[in-house]
């Protein structure tokens, strides 16, 4: 199963107001990296997220980050010790001045301290809980996005081997009928040097040995970018040299058809995990 190195996934998990919304965004790379925005408070679960999260993610660099919204409503709270030490100094101060106005109730509560916000926040530990399990459905996205896009690798990675395949038929059957046609014009001295010299059947054993093995990579499952890709450099090295044997044009076109192909593989599988 192919599977991209590039992904999104998001999730999000809420309870009494607090709202805990994670997303990880999945980059190619050569190695698996991983970088982290936590809130200040939530910095020690780094280790643990990270330790979920390559039990998962084999290569590719992922930035996570996590957004802490806190909806909870808010207590009212009335000082009454406080408001009472008020009262007694302003109405001892009302007295001592002799004034009229009597002590209003929105006056005290206007006073530092009287009245109190708190907002009904969850304990750590179900907070830590909310982070884990959005934690587990954004990476559960994340993997599934990158699935996906795998699916489509894979479909186009087969294309270009079929193409590949078909391409080295053509080649091979051009070389034997040149084999054939200077055969019946050449001295057998000079046809000798020529079919040595024009020799591919290492080359064409070796590129049908991986594009075989191709196949089977891109079958199985686990992580194989690194694999494929090296398969792609020999697939590279192997038509460069059967090219540079045979100068017939028609096998030249041919070479220079597969070579195309195989850049496009080798581009392809730098998204592969």
């Amino acid at each position: 199963m192919i599977v991209s190195m590039t992904g999104f996934g998001q999730a999000q998990a809420e309870k009494k107001g607090e709202r805990f919304i994670i997303t990880i965004k999945s980059l190619n790379h050569r190695y698996c990296e991983t970088q982290f925005h936590l809130p200040p408070a939530f910095e020690h679960m780094e280790g643990e997220f990270r330790s979920r999260i390559l039990k998962t993610i084999k290569r590719g660099r992922l930035t996570v980050s996590v957004t802490h919204i806190n909806e909870a409503a808010e207590d009212i709270l009335l000082n009454e010790r406080l408001i009472d030490k008020y009262y007694k100094v302003l109405e001892g101060l009302r007295r001592r001045l002799k004034i009229d106005e009597r002590i209003s109730v929105s006056s005290l509560v206007a006073l530092p301290g009287v009245l109190n916000y708190r907002k009904e926040e969850l304990r750590f530990k179900d907070k830590e809980a909310l982070l884990k399990s959005a934690l587990a459905e954004a990476l559960g996205r994340l993997v599934e996005m990158k699935r996906r896009e795998g699916a489509a690798l894979k479909k186009d990675l087969e294309r270009c081997a079929g193409a590949i395949t078909s391409k080295m038929g053509l080649i091979k059957k051009r070389v034997r009928d040149v084999i054939e046609a200077n055969r019946r014009t050449m001295a057998p001295d000079a046809l000798e040097g020529f079919m040595r010299s024009t020799d591919v059947g290492e080359e064409v054993t070796r590129i049908e040995f991986h594009l075989s093995s191709f196949g089977k990579h891109v079958r199985m499952p686990g992580p194989k970018g690194k694999i494929l890709d090296f398969i792609a450099q020999e697939l590279q090295r192997e038509i460069n040299t059967l090219g540079a044997k045979v100068q017939e044009k028609h096998v030249a076109y041919q070479v220079v058809m597969i070579k195309d192909q195989i850049e496009k593989i080798r581009e392809q599988v730098q998204n592969v995990e």
